[in-house]
């Protein structure tokens, strides 16, 4: 009867160790993945830090290329006007030297 609960003991703490080492092992596994999940979400705010900023530098070209094409517009119209005076002082320079 001695023998027989010294055998069971052994198994049982045999059977305890191996548990142990299943739950060591799965703490690994735990924390492995702790580990990935924190690169991950440290990558993922970086990448959304940085579309945040490209958003931001867009914008800022998107309003910088408007206000080069108004200003484009405007100096087309002053291009062509000046375009027509020259014309028309070239005109009447060329009436001038024929009389």
């Amino acid at each position: 009867m001695f023998r027989t609960a010294l055998i069971f003991a052994a198994l049982f703490s045999l059977t305890s160790l191996a548990q142990a080492k299943d739950v060591s092992a799965q703490q690994v596994g735990v924390e492995y993945a702790r580990e990935n999940q924190a690169k991950a979400e440290t990558e993922h705010k970086g990448n959304l830090q940085r579309v945040a900023e490209s958003e931001k530098s867009l914008a800022d070209a998107q309003k910088r290329l408007a206000e080069d094409r108004q200003k484009t517009e405007a100096s087309k119209k002053q291009l062509d006007e000046a375009n027509a005076k020259l014309l028309r002082a070239q005109e009447v320079l060329d009436k001038a030297w024929k009389e």
